[in-house]
């Protein structure tokens, strides 16, 4: 008996149970094949030894961690071509070896870390990651502490970037070789009701297929859950004896949340759903469950005169265990560098490692004039994005103005004017605008590029207004680059939502319409809005219905979402459904119209753009309000 240090890979098979009751003989034989052709000289190759087997699993001792991470990764990329998924777990732990046997929580580690692994991934315990070559260090990225059976501490959980790769025809081929042939006509019969569901009118046969599609599509298409630790940073509170400080702790808040969003190692939960929670009395566990968040961020700042003092505290969501505190005491002048040393403490209790660019480049001041900071914090805390509130949008207006008289070569505000004028043609917030407020804005949003080229909200704003003026090549182009930038803000992945729609790119608009409200479980109706557009554009007309029906039932008076609903029941077939729906859109917005519709053109020049005129021409929508057009349309005819 000899204790000794181990790295230890733990393997299993995925489903093998349920395809051994489909064709025991054929799965067996595809196993052993698997275990021979690739497992076993697999870890001969890089110098394991297999201890232990259990059917469709097995445990493998290697003499450093480095081999055992070559010996999984290649593991895994064989299974690209079989018809099975496994699953990967590596510990670097203590063992006891006896007779060729090995027990102890080394191996217990490793088994449970195989367990909690995705299907086709390799999940390694923190040890791994410490003891592996430093050129190793960007193949891992942390899961967050998991719970284990029999194990009393959480482990700290990393999973292992693997090269992308697709199923070949040859797997699929074989795993419908590996059923039962009885099976097979039930899978034809599916496959052409799905079909049917597809391309028929017929409301009974599409709402069957529906169902089955959207349950196959899951099964088949949908991605791995993102693995990626969740942080949500709450409000700090104003611990000032000046109330009217309060925009200050949140601008400090913003700002660190938009600091952590551009880690690609982390998802980060939108400012307007965590400030949502603001003032509740709630377990720090509950507003995690709410948020969907497994770490929060919490805390308070004071200001006093040109003193500031920060508190910020780190705490696991799951547990609320506080994993770090730290009290900042700084003058305000240093406001910048407090931002950048706040985001980097807490990224890096979340993640393995913070690149020493991304910590460079979150350092880097945005503006030398601490007045001009304070003005954009007080506009952005006066009109929040997706308001209707024209009074707040014309003062947010006239404080970053002031600003940039302060410092001209401000980028963020001259991000943030431009929006103030794009957003108030798009949606008419002041009844004002022109097509000349829209160029203004877009000289803005490109002023604020050519300033500061690595700020994703200016390519947010310039794809908004590149939208509106037809340049749909353009915003997509705006929108990819702010997600590249900031790629967990939900506004930048909206804006490329929106940008997709009007481009043609419907499937990639769902799915980044979806990962943006993921981001934002409390997101204004705007969200839901741009995500149900999305469906329809896509055809998934009964999704779109549903998404719709749920934005109407919290505010039935909202415009988007009663346009986008017409045209959906209009779609169905619901022809008195889409009269009365667009009823209830004129009656909340009399000054709705097909003449701006055409000219706003949120599909774009494609096909879906006269279908969606036309479906609304059989609702019965105006032509125009009363004869007479709005500013908007004057001036871009």
């Amino acid at each position: 008996m000899e204790r000794k240090l181990a790295a230890i890979v733990a393997g299993d098979i995925v489903g093998y149970t349920r395809l051994m009751s489909e064709d025991e003989s054929s799965t067996y034989a595809a196993l052993r094949a698997t275990f021979s052709e690739l497992i076993t000289p697999t870890v001969a190759k890089h110098g394991g030894r297999t201890f232990k087997t259990t059917g469709d699993g097995f445990l493998a001792t290697f003499p450093s961690v480095n081999e055992a991470l070559d010996a999984a990764i290649e593991i895994q990329n064989g299974f690209v071509e079989r018809p099975f998924k496994m699953r990967l777990g590596i510990n670097l732990g203590d063992v006891i070896e006896d007779n060729g046997d090995m027990f102890g929580d080394g191996v217990n580690v490793a088994s449970r870390l195989e367990a909690m692994a995705e299907p086709a991934s390799i999940f390694v315990s923190e040890a791994v990651v410490r003891s592996a070559d430093r050129s190793r260090s960007e193949l891992f990225y942390s899961i967050g502490r998991r719970q284990a059976k029999n194990i009393s501490e959480p482990l700290a959980v990393y999973a292992v970037r693997l090269a992308a790769g697709q199923v070949s025809g040859r797997s699929w081929i074989r795993r419908l070789g590996l059923r039962r042939t009885t099976v097979f006509p039930y899978a034809v019969g599916v496959a052409a009701l799905v079909l049917a569901a597809a391309f028929t009118q017929m409301t009974q046969l599409g709402a069957v297929g529906t169902g089955l599609a959207d349950s196959l599509v899951r099964l088949a298409v949908s991605d791995p859950a993102d693995a990626r630790p969740t942080v949500a940073v709450l409000p700090f509170d104003n611990m000032s004896d000046d109330p009217d400080q309060g925009y200050f702790a949140d601008g400090l808040t913003e700002d660190v949340i938009a600091n952590l969003a551009q880690n690609p190692e982390l998802q980060v939960i939108a400012r307007n759903s965590t400030f949502a929670l603001r003032g509740q009395a709630e377990d720090i566990r509950t507003i995690g469950a709410k948020l969907g968040a497994g770490y929060v961020v919490e805390g308070s700042a004071r200001r006093a005169g040109d003193q500031l003092r920060i508190v910020a505290q780190l705490i696991d969501a799951r547990s609320g265990a506080h994993l770090w505190s730290r009290t900042y005491d700084r003058r305000v002048e240093d406001v910048f560098a407090l931002q950048t040393e706040l985001t980097a403490e807490i990224v890096s209790h979340l993640v393995s490692y913070v690149r020493q660019t991304e910590v460079a480049n979150a350092a880097e001041r945005p503006t030398e004039n601490l007045q001009a900071y304070d003005l954009v914090l007080q506009a952005r805390n006066r009109y929040k994005h997706g308001s209707k509130d024209a009074e707040a949008l014309l003062a947010a207006r006239a404080l970053l103005h002031r600003a940039l008289e302060l410092d001209p070569g401000y980028a963020a505000a001259r991000a943030n004017l431009g929006m103030t004028y794009i957003v108030d043609f798009a949606q008419n917030v002041s009844g004002r605008a022109t097509r000349t407020d829209a160029e203004t804005g877009l000289s803005e949003a490109r002023q604020a590029v050519r300033l500061e080229p690595n700020l994703a909200v200016g390519y947010q704003v310039l794809s908004f207004g590149l939208s509106l003026t037809g340049d749909y090549a353009g915003a997509m182009q705006a929108a990819h680059r702010a997600v590249e930038l900031n790629p967990n803000d939900p506004d930048s992945l909206m804006a490329l939502a929106k940008a997709q729609v009007r481009f043609g790119s419907y499937d990639e608009a769902v799915r980044n319409a979806e990962r943006a409200r993921r981001l934002h479980p409390m997101a204004p109706e705007y969200y839901t809005y741009v995500y149900g557009q999305a469906l329809y554009a896509a055809g998934r007309i009964d999704e779109a219905d549903q998404v719709l029906r749920e934005c109407l039932l919290r505010a039935p008076r909202e415009v988007d979402c009663l346009l986008i609903r017409t045209a959906v029941l209009a779609a169905r077939g619901d022809v008195q459904g889409a009269q009365r729906t667009m009823a209830l859109l004129v009656d909340a917005d009399p000054e709705f119209s097909l003449a701006e519709e055409r000219a706003n053109r949120r599909f774009g020049n494609s096909p879906l753009m006269v279908e969606f005129l036309s479906q609304l021409t059989a609702a019965r929508a105006p032509d125009a309000t009363s004869g007479v057009l709005s500013p908007r349309l004057r001036q871009s005819q």
